[in-house]
């Protein structure tokens, strides 16, 4: 049976990134396995990290259309959730400007604390757009400088339009998706939670030692991201 949480996540990233990454991560998981070992990644771990990787490999080849089924899948909602944060930060970014004198219009910046949320999965980041919204309204007029004269309330809900809209019919996509385009989901997914889980205990086992550390990220899964934008929802802040 297929684990949904995986398929879930296997749809934020493409194949050709989570290879390219997961081949890097696993050579630096290899290269440091000794300190690793000690800090909770057995080396039968990275091994099966391998076979994962290998089994990826295979898809490109053997699962042609049901990749780019799969890819197709991950492209247009991870592209309106990366949008709709992009404009948020852009929008905190602004509030901080218009707010840095205290409160305005009965507005104060803590409104607009994430409170340690970091907007990761789509129902996090529709929230976050349906919540922040209306608090923008009373500021609006104070923030269309920043958004080419366009009220940033407005541009928050037309983002979480379009997400909300890139969810239903990648939920009624799934629907109708073949069991090994829904299998390759579940793998993408498998790859990328062993890349965080080898991230997460490099952190543990080198602390105090940046330059190791920084060899540990998914540097290459999100340049691959970057490379598939199209034109951002709202122009960046200077």
């Amino acid at each position: 049976m297929l684990n949904a949480r995986l398929v879930e996540k296997g749809k934020q990233f493409d194949v050709e990134s989570l290879q390219q990454q997961g081949a890097k991560t696993h050579g630096h998981a290899l290269e440091h396995l000794s300190e690793l070992s000690t800090r909770g990644l057995p080396a039968d771990r990275v091994t099966h990290f391998k076979q994962l990787l290998d089994r990826l490999a295979a898809t490109r080849g053997d699962l042609g259309v049901t990749r780019d089924g799969a890819k197709a899948l991950t492209q247009d909602e991870g592209l309106a959730r990366s949008e709709g944060k992009t404009l948020s930060r852009a929008v905190r970014e602004a509030l901080r400007i218009v707010l840095k004198d205290g409160p305005v219009a009965g507005v104060t910046l803590d409104q607009f604390a994430l409170h340690g949320n970091v907007l990761q999965s789509t129902p996090e980041v529709l929230a976050h757009l349906s919540a922040l919204a209306p608090k923008l309204i009373p500021l609006d007029d104070h923030l269309t400088r920043f958004f080419e004269g366009q009220k940033a309330s407005e541009l928050v809900k037309a983002a979480w339009t379009r997400l909300r809209d890139a969810d239903a019919l990648q939920e009624k996509t799934r629907a109708d998706l073949p069991t090994e385009t829904l299998a390759l989901l579940e793998l993408k997914g498998q790859v990328l939670d062993l890349i965080e889980e080898i991230n997460g205990i490099a952190r543990i086992a080198f602390e105090g030692r940046a330059e190791v550390r920084a060899k540990f990220n998914k540097d290459l899964l999100y340049r691959g991201r970057r490379a598939r934008k199209t034109t951002p929802a709202a122009p960046p802040v200077a």
